[in-house]
């Protein structure tokens, strides 16, 4: 918000309980590694060791 110099109205939250078991297919592959060229933050981990 201080970066971008937006209001706190302008930033949205949202979580979502997945269970470990379901990580990769409900979060990684079509969250992250399909958009990794959108992925601000990039993950420091290796998911095949989730």
């Amino acid at each position: 918000m201080e970066i971008l110099r937006y209001g706190e109205e302008a930033i949205s939250v949202a979580m979502e309980e997945v269970k470990p078991r379901d990580w990769l297919k409900k979060v990684y592959k079509p969250d992250i590694l399909n958009k990794w060229d959108k992925v601000y933050k990039k993950p420091g981990y290796d998911p095949t060791d989730l």
